[in-house]
Formats: C-alpha cells, sequence, structure tokens
C-alpha cells in the first residue's frame, strides 16, 4: 500500500441510491407541469384526466369551505 493513498467506498451494485424524498417531489411537480402545459399548449385533452386526476375535478366542483372566512359562505351575499 502507497503512503498518502486513500480508500473509497465502491458501490457493488449498478444500481443508483434512492432519491430522497425532495428529488421524488421535485421529479412528480416537474412531470405535473410539463403534462399540464403540454395540454395548454396543444389544447387537445384534459390534463386532469392524464393524471389521473378527473375525480378530484368533479369533486371540486361542488366543494363548499367548512371553515369560516374560507370562502363564500351561504347566506352571506
Amino acid at each position: 500500500m502507497h503512503a498518502g493513498r486513500q480508500w473509497q467506498a465502491v458501490c457493488m451494485t449498478n444500481s443508483k441510491p434512492e432519491p430522497t424524498p425532495v428529488e421524488r417531489v421535485t421529479a412528480a411537480m416537474d412531470e405535473f407541469m410539463a403534462t399540464v402545459l403540454r395540454h395548454l399548449r396543444t389544447g387537445q385533452g384534459s390534463p386532469l384526466e392524464e393524471l389521473g386526476l378527473e375525480k378530484a375535478s368533479e369533486e371540486l366542483q361542488y366543494w363548499r369551505p367548512d371553515v369560516p372566512g374560507a370562502g363564500t359562505e351561504p347566506g352571506t351575499t
């Protein structure tokens, strides 16, 4: 062994390390934004459908806030 030579651990597998939670969220947001922007640019189809969020879209149409001051409350118009 040569003097001053440092050893370094080497990964013995071909797989990449697991992404961190921040990396996973960033990748998911990148995919989401790319899908939405592609649909806006082409004007074809619904990005919510492609993303599997069409049910959430339907539910939001009938959503009413249950926290005072969180939005339009019945009888305040």
